[in-house]
């Protein structure tokens, strides 16, 4: 499944991330595991990533979320 979604004139593609891609996390931090998250479900970029406001943030993580049937994963 894939989803796009546009925030400020910037479009994300929103795709399903692949259980083998999860399991190699092993335990990480919530919050580097909610950075690879979206990392491997949009492609974006470290610095993307790290330039994203709150609100942007939050409305691409709940489109990560709802793709890959994350409950309330933040």
């Amino acid at each position: 499944m894939e989803k796009e979604i546009t925030i400020n004139g910037k479009k994300y593609l929103v795709k399903e991330i692949k259980y083998k891609d999860i399991t190699k996390m092993g335990q990480v931090a919530p919050e580097v595991m909610a950075k690879e998250i979206m990392k491997l479900s949009t492609g974006i970029t470290d610095e993307e990533f790290d330039n994203l406001s709150m609100k942007e943030g939050i409305e691409v993580q709940k489109l990560v979320n709802e793709v890959n049937g994350l409950s309330n994963f933040q």
